[in-house]
């Protein structure tokens, strides 16, 4: 079942360790090249959401809000290109029942993209900025993706008055179970001021390294990538400045011990994992869920690590359940088939 996923992974490193070499020599080839700037496309977000300005001590944050009723948060992880819009097509099914905010982490999407040195702990410390600041003392449900949802780990193991639960789709700290996950060639080519510009600008924001981008490692059905997305991702990865965040994601600044964390977490705590997963890859969420005080895991099938974008129908079910604590059993549909499988609680 998971041999593909093997050779999926390992030709993501191989993929990125090229991409090293083939962004080095289009820096200098296209040396002058400028970069190309565009609007953001309006189908980043939901259409009846109102889009927002919070300051934080980091910079603008902006994020898209609706509804009333307990707060869900939803955040994004992170990746070229990375911005609430991977969540668009989940989170406006809860308007109904919650007051449902969307945000851009600094760095990302439509908020400020400073050019300084950012950590991990800088980004805590703007998240909780944000709730302080907009959550009005209510304790919202944060869910969060990827590296977004590592930090949702860290924010509600330093401040567990600020969130109530957590509902995390495959969570990443870049530093699992005492390994670097990010590839050396990246971390220093990160570090280099010439060559970083150049291989960011000609490589990997490009539409063509975007669209490949998602279908090998962003999607496991590579042909549910559509033109909006790709489009969106290459906008987000285009605009001023959004260089930087990437710059500071490569350099390790963004890294976190995410299992010492996880321990240090009292709320109770839901882990989704999609199957097939390029990264983090499925064998990992076992040895999280045993991490875990309170919380239990929820298996998606068949599903990559944008499985919010590849699946919305099934992760909005699998969050409904969740969400739903009379419910003892949560029904995991493929693609839609209501009859699906069933995982405990």
């Amino acid at each position: 079942m998971f041999g593909r996923n093997s050779d999926r992974r390992t030709l993501w490193k191989v993929g990125l360790g090229a991409g090293i070499a083939g962004g080095m020599l289009m820096a200098l080839r296209y040396a002058l090249r400028p970069a190309r700037r565009g609007p953001m496309p309006e189908s980043i977000s939901s259409g009846d959401f109102k889009s927002k300005v919070f300051h934080s001590s980091h910079g603008q944050i902006v994020y898209h809000e609706a509804g009333e009723g307990p707060v869900l948060l939803f955040v994004h992880s992170v990746c070229p290109g990375a911005s609430s819009y991977e969540w668009s097509k989940v989170y406006p099914a809860f308007v109904s029942s919650h007051r449902v905010i969307a945000l851009d982490l600094i760095g990302f999407g439509e908020s400020e993209r400073p050019h300084r040195e950012m950590s991990a702990v800088d980004q805590v410390r703007t998240l909780s900025e944000f709730l302080a600041g907009v959550c009005a003392g209510e304790r919202p449900i944060f869910v969060g993706s990827g590296l977004g949802a590592g930090l949702g780990v860290m924010l509600a193991a330093q401040h567990p008055e600020a969130i109530s639960r957590l509902l995390l789709l495959m969570p990443t700290g870049f530093t699992e179970f005492g390994r670097r996950r990010l590839p050396l060639g990246m971390h220093l080519a990160s570090r280099i001021p010439f060559i970083k510009g150049f291989l960011y600008r000609n490589y990997l924001s490009r539409r063509a390294a975007v669209q490949q981008w998602l279908e090998r490692f962003g999607f496991y059905n590579s042909e549910l990538v559509t033109e909006e997305m790709v489009e969106v991702f290459t906008s987000c990865a285009q605009q001023p400045g959004a260089d930087h965040a990437i710059y500071n994601l490569l350099s390790g600044r963004f890294s976190l011990s995410l299992e010492s964390r996880l321990a240090q977490v009292h709320q109770p705590v839901t882990l989704i994992w999609a199957d097939r997963a390029v990264f983090p890859p499925y064998a990992w969420a076992r040895r999280f869920q045993g991490m875990l005080q309170t919380g239990h895991l929820v298996v998606v099938h068949d599903a990559g690590m944008l499985a919010a974008l590849e699946v919305p129908e099934v992760i909005v079910h699998v969050l409904r359940q969740e969400l739903d604590s009379t419910l003892r059993l949560v029904q995991l549909p493929e693609h839609g088939d209501p009859e699906g499988h069933q995982a405990a609680r």
